[in-house]
């Protein structure tokens, strides 16, 4: 391969499988810092897709709790990954805090952890403030493609009431951190929303989407001038509780972001949750008169108009809040795979078929094991997340200024 252009050979690179690469990184200096690069992209055939959760074993009625990380891959089979190499004492619980170009982000024990399963590296990025042991913690990873950094996003909600919480926290907050930097920011959120019902964050195109629900209050003291802009400079009417807002880590705003319309014989959008599919942004919606949920995919990105419906599953009952169905993958004979929750213990991953509306099981977790939230697409790559390596000179810092 000598004599073969570098352009050539780093197509060919990019085609061979992600164990391949990592022993061709010992080939030559330039070899390795291609395949070192983070611009180094996988070819889509060589990229493997699916969906990345932790999953609990009860063993038997003493609730002693075992936590394993699971991926489930595009032909539907439940691998096991292997915690990435952390400290002893902080391994005994990890929560998936977000996933963004094949990083996954983890926090144990307030240390949060960046990790690539595909190369098997991992490092500590960032710490919490001690203080926020009582307060329950939503995750998402983004990209400023601005400055090219990973930031982390995260949503505190306190585990008892307003009285109990941090003065310098709050009740609830949204709160950000370069990986670079290492300071926690607090972030300015302008909706008033249930906070309980905020979903973790979905990253699409560097950036991160959230299901939420609006109070009824701010739904109905709203004029004209309150409608929402969607930074495309298009607004949007607040006049359903059901939302999708998108944080833009590189003006650290959120702002609202399309949804489609209501149908004709429902007041609002019943959206259970929302997911990737085929990179594309999708979600799931109730359908009380049909009795089922309907899924749809957005085309275009950012683009109301290019909501689709995808398909319609009937007789599938799911009960929010605890309820959820999020397609993640489409088979080569278009069947399409969803985790789907049913209540607060049954947990199951199905294949529907949308030619014979048949849906079967695949993986069903009962009582002794079962998927836990949150559920993040991942992507395979190559990017180390050894650069944003917490350092023992670093101390955790927070900045409640807006």
């Amino acid at each position: 391969m000598a004599d073969l252009p570098n352009e050539i050979t780093k197509i060919i690179l990019s085609n061979l499988p992600v164990k391949s690469l990592l022993r061709f990184k010992c080939v030559s200096n330039l070899w390795r810092s291609w395949i070192s690069c983070p611009k180094f992209q996988l070819s889509n055939q060589r990229q493997r897709h699916g969906v990345i959760a932790t999953m609990s074993s009860r063993r038997g009625k003493s609730y002693i709790r075992t936590f394993s990380i699971r991926f489930i891959n595009q032909q539907l089979a439940l691998e096991e990954f292997n915690y990435p190499p952390m400290k002893r004492d902080h391994t005994h619980r990890c929560d998936l805090l977000g996933s963004c170009h094949g990083l996954i982000m983890i926090n144990a024990d307030r240390h949060i952890y960046l990790w690539n399963p595909a190369t098997r590296l991992s490092t500590k990025v960032l710490e919490l403030d001690p203080r926020l042991g009582d307060y329950n913690k939503r995750g998402g990873l983004c990209f400023d493609s601005s400055k090219n950094v990973y930031k982390a996003v995260l949503t505190l909600a306190h585990v008892s009431d307003h009285h109990d919480a941090d003065p310098d926290y709050g009740y609830w907050l949204f709160i950000v951190a370069s990986l670079k930097d290492k300071h926690w920011r607090k972030l300015e959120f302008p909706y008033d929303i249930d906070v309980n019902l905020v979903s973790d964050g979905i990253t699409l195109q560097g950036r991160l989407h959230y299901r939420v629900r609006f109070k009824k209050s701010y739904c109905e003291n709203y004029n004209e001038e309150d409608d929402f802009n969607d930074g495309n400079n298009k607004r949007h009417k607040r006049d359903s509780r059901n939302q999708v807002i998108c944080f833009d880590p590189i003006s650290e705003k959120f702002i609202m972001f399309p949804v489609p319309e209501p149908k004709s014989n429902q007041e609002e959008n019943a959206i259970v949750d929302l997911g990737v599919l085929n990179e594309c942004l999708c979600m799931t919606c109730l359908d009380d008169d049909k009795g089922g949920v309907e899924i749809l995919v957005m085309k275009e990105y950012g683009v109301k108009e290019s909501w689709t419906s995808l398909f319609f599953i009937r007789n599938l009952e799911i009960n929010p809040p605890y309820g959820f169905a999020v397609p993640f993958s489409v088979t080569e004979i278009g069947e399409v795979a969803l985790i789907i929750k049913i209540n607060r213990r049954v947990t199951k991953v199905v294949v529907y078929n949308p030619k014979n509306d048949n849906m079967r099981d695949i993986i069903i977790e009962g009582e002794t094991e079962y998927i836990d939230l949150p559920i993040f697409t991942y992507v395979e790559s190559l990017i180390s997340p050894k650069e944003y390596y917490w350092s023992k000179k670093h101390k955790w810092l927070f900045d409640r200024r807006i």
